[in-house]
């Protein structure tokens, strides 16, 4: 194998999560990259995350994408890496939308696992309130005592301390008031994320290929194909200029995973770009349809 297929990342490209979503949801703001394909032409749409899980994203996007649209999203997550995934539109609702994760690597989808658990472990339970506070160490002065027919008002120290106890008590309120408006907020988000994906439809896992197919044999049921682009760093150098990948099938006939074995390196990133979003008659062994291995040949004019 060569230098540049060790170097290139493998992209394993799993089923969507099943049912209702079981990882933990944070709250992650950075710059986001969603690749949507129009007429077979990539086009990316810049954004902002607005929190992530194992099973998907939530973004703020500064262009307009379909509910059932299939894209690649690219963000990064703090303290971990880059994320590569591909994902299925689940609402647009003006500028925000819901990503749901349909293939995005074991190795990253643990990231996101466990830096969601880490904010989880991190967060401290909002402070409960229990009618009024009672400050035991304060003293009331004692009624004024009169003196030739007028009253001693209360000492200054007693009047500060008197100011503070009430600042106090309003800013207690004031935090008691943004927690609870704040946990209303999240509690209705977090509900109308768990309605999107109960109505999404459940896929079976990626499982071991059943079957290992030549290059020719899957060619002539490749019924969809995006031809790549290629890069502008190329120019016009007369470096070889053909990839051929690893890839697996599923039994669906939507390319699973895909690896490099020959080729310049600057061209393995773009064939895979491509690849993924190529689509294939399902192989049928013995009457039924199997996950294939096999290789792909891709050629830059």
């Amino acid at each position: 194998m060569s230098t540049a297929a060790t170097r290139a990342p493998e992209r394993i490209l799993s089923g969507p999560p099943v049912g209702r979503r079981a990882g933990t949801r944070r709250l992650l703001a950075v710059p986001l990259s969603v690749t949507v394909l129009r007429s077979g032409v990539p086009d990316a749409v810049p954004g902002r995350s607005v929190d992530v899980s194992e099973g998907g994203i939530g973004a703020v996007l500064a262009g307009e994408l379909f509910p059932g649209e299939l894209v690649g999203v690219e963000f990064q997550l703090p303290k971990a890496g880059q994320v590569l995934a591909k994902a299925r539109v689940c609402y647009q609702d003006r500028l925000r939308c819901g990503l749901q994760f349909l293939a995005i690597p074991q190795e990253q989808k643990q990231w996101i696992g466990s830096w969601a658990q880490e904010g989880r472990e991190a967060a401290v339970p909002a402070p409960k309130m229990q009618g009024n506070p009672v400050v035991n160490s304060h003293h009331w002065p004692a009624p004024p005592e009169p003196v030739g027919g007028y009253a001693v008002s209360k000492p200054i120290s007693a009047l500060a301390s008197d100011r503070r106890y009430i600042r106090r008590k309003v800013l207690m309120l004031l935090i008691a008031s943004v927690i609870v408006v704040a946990g209303m907020g999240w509690w209705r988000w977090e509900e109308g994320w768990r309605e999107l994906e109960s109505k999404l439809p459940t896929h079976s896992t990626a499982s071991e290929p059943r079957a290992t197919v030549p290059s020719d044999v899957m060619m002539r049921l490749l019924i969809h194909r995006v031809d790549p682009v290629t890069p502008d760093a190329l120019g016009s150098s007369r470096a070889r200029r053909q990839v051929v990948l690893d890839a697996v099938i599923g039994s669906d006939g939507n390319v699973v995973s895909l690896r490099p074995q020959t080729g310049p390196d600057v061209l393995a990133r773009a064939a895979m770009d491509a690849v993924q979003w190529w689509k294939f008659q399902p192989y049928e062994q013995n009457g039924q349809r199997v996950q294939v291995a096999t290789t792909l040949i891709v050629d830059f004019r």
